[in-house]
């Protein structure tokens, strides 16, 4: 069971969308920086948070639930699933990318600090959620592909049935090389993870 300041500390990290130091920890919490040093460690310790290096500082966030999530999968499918988003990365010139379930569960990331995982799996799932009723009402279904494009960037999701693999990219990739790779990739990843509508990771 979390201890009262470890809750405040939690409290405080949930409500940062960038992160905090551990000075902004302590003044947020209303804690001494002592108290917020041996706190943070024991949460980071529980796998409950983490942090990341910018310069000399520390930037401490709650671990995000796809994180936790791949500490459930065995190290071979970890290791394998990531070097198979960062070699589709590099082939078809990608910003980020990303494996979601139909629940909108990141369950694998390989994104810029900047994009935040939780609210991606989020949103695509709301998006293919949509897609598939209009795909349905054209006729059309079931869906496969969809496509945003955007001045700054375009995003292409799969569906791999049980799972979606979305692709962030600029608007100078290729997009045809994006979508070759991108139901390969998908159906690679999905067999790795046994992944159907009734099992996990």
């Amino acid at each position: 069971m979390s201890s009262y300041y470890e809750k405040r500390i939690l409290k405080v990290l949930e409500e940062s969308e960038n992160g905090l130091t551990t000075v902004s920890v302590a003044e947020k919490a209303n804690i001494s920086k002592t108290t917020a040093l041996k706190y943070l460690a024991s949460l980071k310790a529980a796998g409950k948070i983490d942090y990341i290096e910018v310069g000399p500082a520390k930037l401490w966030r709650v671990t995000p639930i796809w994180e936790a999530c791949l500490k459930k999968a065995s190290t071979s499918k970890v290791r394998k699933v990531r070097l198979i988003l960062k070699e589709f990365g590099e082939i078809a010139g990608l910003a980020g990318s990303a494996v979601v379930d139909n629940d909108g569960l990141t369950i694998f990331a390989d994104l810029p600090w900047s994009k935040n995982p939780e609210k991606i799996g989020s949103i695509i799932s709301r998006l293919i959620q949509l897609a598939n009723r209009s795909a349905g009402e054209a006729d059309i279904d079931p869906l496969k592909n969809v496509i945003l494009e955007g001045e700054r960037g375009r995003i292409v999701v799969y569906n791999e049935g049980s799972l979606l693999l979305v692709a962030f990219s600029s608007r100078e990739a290729a997009l045809g090389m994006i979508k070759i790779e991108i139901e390969e990739v998908a159906k690679k990843i999905k067999k790795i993870l046994n992944f159907d509508s009734s099992s996990g990771i």
